[in-house]
């Protein structure tokens, strides 16, 4: 089995092929850069960035990872386009370029080390004292 790094660091060269190489307005050139577009980059950026991939049976954590990853493909699609627009040198090809290749980068960089989640501490009762300046005073001796 191909691991998921693998299929993400390549989804965007097969996008820029597909783009490249299927004729203008084509179905299956507009969906292989559409699904790259709205879900590679995310996708590569968030499994970078967490410290552990959510567990498959828990569907709260997999709704999640896929929406943080169509946000961060959109807000990366976004960086991309806007400075190629600005420049008067925006085209198809050169913005999948940019965003395969980050992908690329993303998918295959190691994860970062991050720091364990532990679990949260328990807050101590209200009446229970938690510093020596909570503790009452020891009583005089008569």
């Amino acid at each position: 089995m191909i691991p998921l790094r693998w299929v993400l660091a390549l989804s965007g060269w097969a996008a820029l092929a597909a783009v490249t190489f299927l004729p203008d307005g084509g179905v299956l050139r507009v969906a292989a850069a559409t699904a790259f577009l709205v879900v590679c980059p995310g996708l590569a950026a968030s499994r970078w960035a967490r410290s552990a991939p959510p567990y498959a049976g828990d569907r709260t954590a997999l709704l999640e990872a896929g929406v943080l990853g169509v946000v961060l493909s959109l807000s990366l699609a976004v960086l991309v386009v806007v400075p190629l627009y600005l420049s008067d040198t925006f085209t198809i090809t050169r913005a999948l370029v940019a965003l395969a290749a980050v992908t690329s980068v993303l998918a295959l960089v190691p994860r970062r080390l991050g720091r364990r989640r532990l679990a949260p501490r328990a807050v101590p009762d209200a009446g229970t004292p938690t510093a020596v300046a909570d503790q009452p005073e020891p009583r005089a001796s008569e």
